[in-house]
């Protein structure tokens, strides 16, 4: 019976045994297969291996990620559209399936077909982005800086509204819920940081320095170039270190650009061309700066002294050759900002005026020197006639210093450089010898060597 017994119960494990082996393979060869009725957004997966259902849901990726995505930029809608692809997402399918419950393989009993519906799960992919920030930058348009003006013996001051731009750390999630909803991707957008934030604006509050010359304004070609330069320049504001340079702010002076043929210096004499005047621009500007103590980078005297300042404070400029170049070498930003009215022009430095600061301009070694007379034969006049054609100037050199003075103890006396005014000669013409009684008219042959225009 013992015998019996020992002998059934090997049976009986060997048979367990057989049947664990069994079920054992049965598990390694057969994939399971994920519940029914789930489903990864609209891709029914439900039945279907692991491997299966990720094929199915890369499959509708293919399709979905070229469908144009519409773009709400806050309150504005873009003309232009964008794929999910364009705008950096892919589909995780391997992440996407994993959410989806397995059936059981032996011993369980099947679940119910209810319908269990798992969101796709979406990574990003680097893209270029440079499009979607065009788009953006195109709606929204530059940023309007801060303005500043002195009106009526006030400073007034416009804060700098920023630009916006695209807020890339909220894009995914945007083009996941458009992709997911409704084919529109609320772009995200942010501030960009201010280049002049309200509190640095805030440091503007004083008229640092001020200089005003005068001006016939019954010459108008003249008085139109001035006007129209000064325009371009009122306004100006620099941070600390940033540097101003008259040509390049005022730009080519040319008749498209609104300049008018007025007088001007060409090599020491006064002829007239486009932008005439404008130099009394450079120059009064030149000496508002000298008085604010800021930072002279280029400067160059004229070829004749000006009448609107002493020699040796005048800054000639010339498209492409000499420049009045300027920098803000304060701890605060300052603002370049002009008063035109018809006959006077007055430049004024705004910004914060330490009042223990002031500044003085000397001159020395001031030096005349005659050009003398050229005479130039002119055939259209009558016999014997002179006429002066050029008044002609005298050569002037000036040493100019700026002295600054602190609590009135001078801290520096600085060398603004040598003027040199090279002058010319004074040009006489004169017609036909006058013939002697009874003698037949003659002709001079024109003067040489010394005669004609001085380059």
């Amino acid at each position: 019976m013992n015998s019996f017994m020992k002998r059934g119960g090997v049976v009986a494990l060997s048979s367990i045994a057989i049947v664990s082996i069994v079920l054992a393979g049965v598990s390694q060869t057969v994939e399971p297969r994920l519940k029914k009725g789930s489903q990864v957004g609209i891709v029914d997966v439900g039945g279907l291996t692991v491997s299966e259902a990720q094929k199915k849901v890369r499959i509708w990726w293919e399709a979905v990620r070229v469908r144009p995505l519409n773009l709400k930029i806050q309150d504005k809608t873009a003309k232009e559209t964008f794929t999910a692809t364009q705008l950096g997402i892919v589909v995780d399918d391997v992440a996407s399936v994993a959410q989806v419950p397995v059936e059981g393989v032996v011993g369980q009993v099947l679940s119910s077909d209810e319908k269990k519906v798992f969101n796709p799960i979406f990574k990003p992919n680097s893209v270029d982005l440079t499009p979607l920030r065009s788009v953006v930058s195109k709606i929204f348009g530059p940023a309007a800086p801060a303005k500043v003006k002195f009106v009526g013996g006030v400073i007034q001051k416009t804060p700098e509204t920023p630009v916006l731009t695209l807020d890339e750390t909220g894009l995914t999630a945007s083009v996941i819920s458009a992709v997911q909803d409704d084919q529109i991707v609320d772009v995200p957008v942010k501030e960009a940081p201010k280049k002049l934030t309200d509190e640095v604006l805030a440091q503007i509050t004083d008229v640092v320095a001020e200089f005003k010359t005068n001006f016939n304004a019954g010459v108008r070609d003249r008085s139109n170039n001035i006007r129209l330069a000064t325009g371009k320049i009122d306004g100006t504001l620099l941070l600390p270190g940033e540097r101003f340079s008259f040509n390049k702010t005022v730009g080519e002076r040319t008749v498209k650009s609104g300049f008018r043929e007025a007088p001007v210096f060409v090599n020491g004499r006064h002829e007239t061309g486009v932008g005439g005047g404008i130099c009394q621009v450079s120059t009064t500007l030149y000496n508002a700066s000298l008085f604010a103590n800021l930072k002279i980078v280029e400067r160059t005297n004229h070829s004749l002294p000006v009448p609107y300042v002493p020699v040796g404070r005048d800054a000639t400029v010339n498209w492409g050759a000499q420049d009045l170049v300027l920098e803000n070498n304060m701890t605060t930003p300052i603002v370049l900002a002009a008063e035109y009215t018809p006959g006077t022009l007055r430049w004024r430095i705004l910004g914060k005026k330490d009042p223990t600061v002031s500044v003085k301009i000397s001159s020395t070694g001031v030096t005349t020197s005659s050009r003398g007379e050229k005479r130039q034969f002119d055939p259209t006049l009558p016999p014997g006639a002179v006429k002066v054609t050029e008044r002609g100037s005298s050569t002037r050199s000036v040493y100019t210093f700026r002295h600054v003075f602190k609590n009135g103890v001078e801290v520096k006396k600085e060398p603004l450089g040598r003027s040199y005014y090279a002058g010319s000669p004074r040009i006489v013409a004169y017609g036909p010898s006058k013939p002697a009684a009874g003698a037949a008219t003659t002709t001079a042959p024109p003067v040489t060597g010394n005669g004609g225009e001085e380059l």
